[in-house]
């Protein structure tokens, strides 16, 4: 399914299973030298410089040096002169390759390495796909007889094998606007780094991606800096901030930044955070006494349309039956429910039912399943405007264009957050997922799309997307038979799933913060998914449509 979907299964684009030996002539190799086993995963030691070696072995040993981290990348700074590796940055960033780097040389003393690259993450953590490969500059010098690197690019550049085991995902969290949600947001840091909770600070304190950042609100990124290293007392971590910081974000910040980092420091086992301020002792924030944020989890058990009956499948559950007949009448494939009411989606027209009230018609010309957020927008495309979205509450109506060349879209859906959008486009046999921030004006009204962030492409059509995760979305694809399924971490890795076994018509994610996939079979079954199996409800009859709760 994927061009990553065939490629996930075998190499994917961060699924990264496989270690590719840089080649040379002499004694310089990538690769584990020695590998030692710890608790915490495996440890890989590079080899140093070997006396004699050319200027190509130096580069390529210095390249490679990336997999030993220890003692602040020691091995890979013996392949610097002495001033280069005192100035010489590993943290700058990480190129993970898909080949071996091709070494040419413009001079004795100038060279170009060649990386095929798959993926970059900056210094903060963040992952892009740059889509072409890199070329990376050194200049030679002769250092006591022997060739050392003068001038090397910052930052270190790992195969995929490496850096699957040497990195690790772990979520930063901004805010919507009205500060009521959390969005998170992937960054990749290294795994036994001592300084991991040091640099999700930092990255916290330095904002969000780009393409987010139209969408979201924190309390750390107004030139804001860490002042030493956090104390940990149990669970409980103490951050320094400066001064100038705090009167630059204004009253009430340092509660949010307390809470902002609590959150995003829960996967390295800390619970509460105390933000404190540098030089003021008497002004401090615990994340302990911050208001609850809504992290998007909904009834975790699977809404369908049994017949005329729209209920929730398992104990207690009740009967929505004005809901149900409504979608039963039109013809409903599909409905999306928020707060107070939901869109569904007959094929061509798309309708707000909301209980004890009449339908009401959003478009008949409606080209795409609509999504709404909790606050009872809709978004969908119409057939007669494929570069806009159309974004719709209670008859009023606002158009959002789209980026220049987004192709056909298919599918779409909102995160919980409301903060980002899901797009799937189709052109010709090859489909991509993006996921776009909604820009929000003061009364919450949708006012246009941050630049899209794209994900991995897919061979094929995909038919249908829906976030299965606060940061995961599945894909549903067109394949013969048997439903193609994916899921992608915007962000991070992405996987193949097994086929369920019968031909699939759409997906839906199950609650916020489980890994739970379910999917509406062409038999009208409810199939649900964990880790790789997939099973059909028992004892429940032909569904028409499993609902989508926002």
């Amino acid at each position: 399914m994927i061009r990553s979907l065939a490629a996930i299964a075998a190499a994917a684009v961060l699924v990264l299973t496989g270690c590719v030996a840089i080649p040379d002539s002499g004694a310089v190799t990538e690769g584990v030298v020695d590998v030692s086993e710890q608790e915490n995963g495996l440890v890989f030691l590079a080899q140093e410089p070997e006396e004699g070696a050319t200027q190509e072995q130096i580069i390529l040993g210095f390249l490679s040096a990336g997999i030993s981290p220890d003692d602040d990348f020691s091995i890979a700074r013996e392949f610097l002169t002495r001033d280069e590796a005192q100035r010489w940055q590993p943290d700058a960033g990480v190129i993970v390759r898909a080949g071996p780097p091709e070494v040419s040389f413009g001079s004795e003393t100038q060279a170009t390495a060649v990386v095929a690259a798959i993926s970059e993450v900056d210094a903060g953590g963040a992952l892009r796909r740059p889509g072409d490969d890199r070329m990376l500059e050194f200049e030679m010098l002769l250092q006591d007889g022997q060739w050392r690197i003068a001038a090397a690019p910052d930052g270190i550049v790992l195969s995929s094998f490496h850096f699957a085991e040497l990195f690790r995902m772990h979520a930063l969290h901004w805010m919507t606007p009205d500060a009521t949600r959390s969005v998170p947001e992937v960054r990749w840091f290294e795994r036994t780094a001592t300084t991991l909770p040091s640099r999700i600070i930092d990255a916290l304190l330095d904002g969000p991606s780009t393409w987010l950042s139209p969408a979201v609100v924190t309390s750390g990124a107004a030139d804001a800096s860490r002042v030493g290293e956090p104390r940990v007392d149990g669970t409980t971590m103490t951050v320094t901030v400066d001064a100038t910081q705090i009167q630059q974000l204004g009253p009430g910040s340092l509660q949010a930044l307390s809470q902002q980092l609590a959150l995003s420091l829960r996967t390295v086992g800390v619970r509460e955070v105390v933000v404190e301020v540098s030089g003021n002792p008497d002004l401090s924030a615990s994340s302990a006494a911050s208001p609850p944020i809504d992290l998007g989890a909904v009834d975790p058990r699977p809404l369908v349309l049994d017949g005329t009956s729209l209920r929730p499948i398992g104990a207690g559950a009740s009967t929505i039956e004005d809901v149900g007949q409504t979608l039963s009448a039109i013809g409903a494939t599909s409905y999306t429910v928020g707060a107070e009411g939901g869109v569904a989606h007959t094929g061509t027209t798309a309708v707000w039912i909301e209980a004890g009230a009449d339908p009401v018609t959003i478009s008949a010309d409606a080209a795409s399943v609509g999504t709404v957020d909790d606050s009872g927008w809709v978004l969908l495309q119409e057939r007669s405007a494929p570069q806009r979205l159309l974004a719709w509450r209670d008859g009023e109506r606002v158009e959002l264009g789209l980026p220049q060349g987004t192709g056909r879209i298919t599918a779409m859906e909102l995160a919980r957050d409301g903060s980002r959008l899901a797009i799937v486009t189709v052109d010709g046999d090859a489909s991509q997922v993006l996921v776009a921030a909604i820009v929000r004006d003061a009364e919450g009204r949708p006012a246009s799309l941050g630049e899209p962030y794209p994900l991995p492409l897919l061979d094929g059509v995909a038919t249908d997307v829906t976030w299965s995760g606060p940061t995961q979305i599945a894909v549903l694809a067109a394949g013969g038979d048997q439903a193609q399924i994916a899921t992608l971490v915007v962000g991070g890795d992405s996987e193949q799933l097994p086929q369920p076994g019968v031909p699939v018509q759409a997906l839906v994610g199950g609650s916020e913060g489980t890994s739970t996939l379910r999917a509406l079979g062409a038999d009208g079954s409810l199939l649900s998914q964990r880790g790789r199996v997939w099973t059909a409800a028992d004892g429940l009859g032909p569904i028409s449509l499993i609902a989508t709760q926002q």
